[in-house]
């Protein structure tokens, strides 16, 4: 049997999440929040493999043959940016903002011996859906399984969360990594860095109806940049009153959306997400734009009833609740603005997953 053929393999993958009621008060800023997300069939997917041993030529006794030795080398590939990196092994990985997540993933994890790490997600870059939050769950989860070492799904959602806080010391969130770890339609009372994560519990046909009536638009703007979240973060720790009246807002949707669920009250979900979407933009000019603007005039035209912004806005996507009997002509007109990209999903019930490739 060839070398190639006794490669240890593993796939994982892990949704992102649209709709996300109560984001921002899932940061270390405002420490006790609430969020209810969906998660969606747009996955981040990994394949592992371990490398083939090396040969390395010796001479002995005039005589020259080969010694075969472990590749302690690291290669991530991300082919949907067009991006890789190279490492002589774990020990030297060096962030220099280049795949630094992926980087850190497998720098975290510690496996002793080489890796090459082939990593893409289906939705586009900036999205503002959490991408980068599942391509860092669907990472550990694959390391974890490539390891034998597995980890329950809260686990490796605080794991992927703080490879951005402790190995890169960035601000960052935990709805996206527990969205992504988890699947489903969640609700978590989030205290900072942890979260308590329960699904609720709706029926088929109401979900087979939001997967009708929800529509995901990506816009193609860059979303916020750094200086719009230092800029909100500063505003409500100085007391601004208009921020901290938005996220006092914030802390309600997700419980109005949780209830609108279980009801199957559509006319109050829409109040939700429209009321969420209000207190996202009081918190920031800049979190919507022009397009966004021009997009939520003509979807509302055509029969939405609903949107937010995903994520914390600027740019990136948009989900759209929409009026039964309507759904075709929102998609359509919302096409005809240049830029502007439809991503067909589904509300996704599997969370990070790992196997074995045959």
């Amino acid at each position: 049997m060839t070398a190639a053929r006794t490669r240890k393999r593993i796939r994982s993958r892990a949704p992102v999440r649209i709709c996300d009621l109560g984001g921002w008060t899932d940061t270390k800023f405002v420490g006790h929040g609430y969020v209810l997300n969906f998660a969606v069939d747009l996955f981040a997917h990994c394949l592992l493999s371990q490398p083939p041993p090396r040969k390395r030529p010796v001479t002995a006794f005039g005589y020259r043959s080969y010694q075969t030795e472990a590749d302690t080398s690291v290669r991530i590939q991300a082919p949907d940016i067009n991006r890789g990196v190279t490492a002589g092994s774990v020990q030297d990985i060096e962030y220099d903002g280049s795949l630094d997540l992926l980087k850190a993933a497998i720098k975290r994890m510690g496996p002793e011996r080489g890796i090459e790490a082939l990593v893409w997600a289906d939705a586009p870059a900036g999205c503002g859906v959490g991408t980068s939050a599942s391509v860092a769950v669907a990472l550990v989860e694959g390391l974890a399984a490539f390891l034998q070492h597995p980890l329950a799904q809260h686990e490796v959602a605080q794991i992927a969360q703080r490879l951005e806080t402790e190995e890169l010391g960035l601000e960052c969130g935990v709805q996206d990594q527990f969205a992504s770890a988890y699947g489903g339609i969640c609700f978590m009372e989030v205290n900072y860095p942890d979260a308590v994560v329960s699904q609720v519990p709706v029926r088929e046909d109401v979900v087979r109806e939001l997967n009708e009536r929800f529509l995901l638009v990506y816009t193609g703007q860059a979303r916020l940049s750094d200086n719009v979240h230092r800029g909100v973060i500063a505003n409500y720790e100085s007391g601004d009153p208009t921020v901290r009246g938005a996220v006092r807002t914030l802390l309600e949707t997700p419980q109005q959306m949780r209830e609108a669920l279980l009801r199957v009250d559509f006319k109050l979900a829409a109040e939700a997400i429209n009321a969420n979407w209000e207190a996202q933009k009081a918190l920031h000019p800049s979190i919507s734009t022009d397009l966004i603007e021009e997009t939520f005039r003509v979807a509302f035209k055509h029969g939405a009833t609903a949107g937010k912004a995903n994520g914390a806005g600027g740019g990136g996507s948009i989900t759209f609740l929409v009026e039964p009997g309507h759904e075709y002509s929102v998609r359509h007109a919302l096409t005809e603005i240049e830029g502007l990209q439809v991503l067909p999903c589904n509300i996704c019930f599997e969370g990070a997953r790992s196997w074995v490739v045959p």
